[in-house]
């Protein structure tokens, strides 16, 4: 048999590459399964996908939550208790439907049960349900820009700043905006529409030192 030997700066495998050394496709990392075919699979018993699940939705959900509660602490345990709803409600799932909608939809409603229990104890807290921290002197404004668009954001109405925050910053569309509120599109496009305009108007207060 012949002595079949490597050219000059090639290895023996790149000799058995086939024609013109051809090397084969990169495959490159597994794609993701999509969400939806996610929790399809896991409302059909793979508890397996529910794991990939959580770790595709929940970076987006605790953002989101995030955001709600002006609280990490709050939000991760929201993140829990969202996921566990999930779980109970699994079968609930419409299959096909976009599932970070859904699942924000069940974060929210989990939120603004937590906000009513937190006022029913009628104790000294704030809106959101923690210890109250002292209020900014009249004399204080934000000294940066995003310190002034949070500020800003804050002293919005809650349907105002949810619609805002769900479409520029979680990255939702309008239908699925819609779907989270419990509302139409149409509501939502005016509540982003009113919300801009107020959100104008007080960054315009923070500009000329106002607070």
């Amino acid at each position: 048999m012949d002595d079949v030997r490597a050219p000059p700066g090639t290895s023996p495998g790149t000799a058995r590459q086939g024609p013109a050394g051809q090397q084969p496709a990169n495959q490159g990392p597994p794609q993701q399964a999509p969400a939806q075919e996610l929790m399809e699979r896991y409302v059909d018993g793979d508890g397996d996908a529910f794991e990939q699940l959580f770790h595709q939705v929940a970076p987006k959900l605790y953002s989101y939550l995030l955001r709600l509660t002006r609280d990490r602490e709050r939000a991760e345990d929201l993140v829990q208790v969202t996921f566990a709803k999930v779980h109970r409600a699994r079968d609930s799932y419409l299959r096909g439907a976009p599932v970070i909608p859904w699942v924000l939809a069940i974060a929210r409603r989990s939120f603004y049960d937590e906000r009513r229990r937190a006022k029913a104890r009628q104790e000294d807290l704030t809106f959101d349900g923690v210890v109250p921290e002292p209020k900014p002197q009249p004399d204080q404004v934000p000294n940066d820009v995003a310190e002034s668009l949070e500020r800003a954001l804050a002293r919005l109405p809650d349907n105002y700043r949810e619609a805002i925050e769900l479409t520029k910053f979680t990255g939702l569309s309008v239908a699925e905006t819609a779907q989270v509120l419990g509302t139409t599109e149409t509501a939502v496009k005016l509540r982003v529409h009113r919300g801009y305009n107020q959100l104008r108007s007080e960054l315009e207060r923070f500009r000329r030192g106002s607070p």
